[in-house]
């Protein structure tokens, strides 16, 4: 290759780059260096300003964090504090809240009482009874009021009451109450229906556990325990001493009721006794085992502990509780044998009283925390379940 053709080919590469050179260098000519260079110094502080601020965000949130920490800290220990102050809680303070809750229901209680039987006119009653629940408006009517009266009580709200007046009503109506019938209780204890009965005309048996049963000591300890004739006839009831002489005592076993009792009796009847034989079939046996008292014609009324709570109840125990199945099903049982049951209205009422459950302590000798009445007892606490009375009507 000659050196002409060599330089030729040369020549074309030497002008381009020149032409280059020649067009940044007018580039530059045309831009302002320094305001080059403080822009990029100004972008340069921005991003680390930027870098500082990610760091000092970061450090916020972590100091933050830290201070979550220590509050939840202290919160926990002010509540470990506390719990240790209120466990156990102080048996004092709760004992002083249940009695401001009995107290404000004997008072409501104590205002119906003077409102509903202030001023009332007495009014014999022939009303016949269901077999049924103690609920507030039965103290509503002439017949709870009667029957108070001729029990020389003054008319409160406590369901042991309504027992008394309830056996009183359901036997009146049925015309057992009066000269030449005879009648027979059990578990009698010193409760006043025998004077009340005897006042009637009726010759009455009386009947309580032996004195000297293990049994009895629970009631010979409360004085609930009818140990001698002295103790049942009531002058006070029954003013009349020859017709109190009509009522003998004999000590009976209710769950093992003498044969020689058997179809002597026009009517019969118990208070809250049967509850406590051992267990629910021993009290539905014994209602059964009663029924062989009466002649034909004759009547049954028995009260016992009725449970409003479902689930299990308590058996096999000093007190059970009964449930409507078990009544449902000892009428089943009575009825096949050929008695006649009452129907029975199993509604717990829906009174203010009905709605309010006593609860324990239901004793203050001295009478200084409640009042001597317990004014507002149609329902009570035991043992946890909701309990009430309930009357069962038996026609042989």
């Amino acid at each position: 290759m000659t050196p002409g053709i060599e330089g030729a080919r040369r020549a074309p590469r030497r002008d381009s780059l020149l032409a280059r050179l020649r067009g940044a260098f007018q580039l530059l000519r045309t831009v302002d260096l320094e305001d080059l260079i403080a822009q990029f110094d100004a972008r340069q502080r921005k991003l680390e300003q930027t870098q500082r601020d990610i760091a000092t965000q970061s450090d916020a949130r972590q100091r933050e964090l830290e201070q979550t920490q220590r509050d939840l800290a202290m919160l926990f220990a002010k509540s470990e504090e506390l719990r240790q102050r209120l466990d156990p809680l102080d048996p004092t303070a709760i004992a002083g809240g249940l009695l401001d809750i009995k107290n404000l229901g004997y008072e409501i209680g104590r205002q119906l009482a003077e409102r509903n039987f202030a001023d009332r006119s007495l009014t014999v009653d022939h009303t016949r009874l269901m077999s049924k629940l103690c609920i507030q408006n039965d103290f509503s009517t002439d017949w709870l009021f009667y029957w108070c009266h001729e029990l020389r009580s003054v008319p409160f709200y406590h369901r042991k009451l309504w027992e008394l007046c309830y056996v009183a009503q359901a036997l009146f109506s049925e015309g057992q109450l009066a000269p030449g019938h005879r009648g027979i209780g059990f578990g009698c204890g010193e409760e006043p229906l025998p004077s009340l009965f005897a006042k009637y005309g009726a010759m009455i048996t009386a009947t309580d556990l032996e004195a000297m049963r293990p049994e009895a000591e629970v009631w010979r300890s409360t004085a609930q325990h009818a140990s001698a004739i002295e103790t049942i006839r009531r002058l006070d009831i029954c003013p009349d001493p020859q017709l109190l002489a009509n009522i003998e005592f004999h000590p009976v076993d209710m769950n093992a009721i003498p044969r020689e009792f058997d179809g002597q009796f026009d009517f019969c009847w118990s208070t809250c006794a049967l509850e406590h034989l051992g267990s629910i079939e021993n009290g539905l046996t014994f209602i059964e085992n009663s029924l062989r008292a009466l002649k034909p014609g004759g009547v049954a009324v028995h009260t016992t502990e009725f449970t409003v709570t479902g689930g299990e109840t308590i058996d096999n125990h000093p007190i059970v509780l009964y449930q409507r199945h078990h009544l449902e099903t000892l009428t089943d049982r009575l009825r096949a044998g050929g008695y006649e049951v009452v129907d029975f209205d199993f509604s717990p009422g829906d009174g203010v009283l009905d709605r309010f459950v006593d609860l324990p302590p239901y004793q203050d000798k001295n009478n200084i925390l409640m009042p001597l009445h317990h004014f507002a007892h149609l329902k009570l606490l035991l043992d946890g379940y909701t309990c009430t009375s309930i009357g069962i009507i038996i026609k042989a």
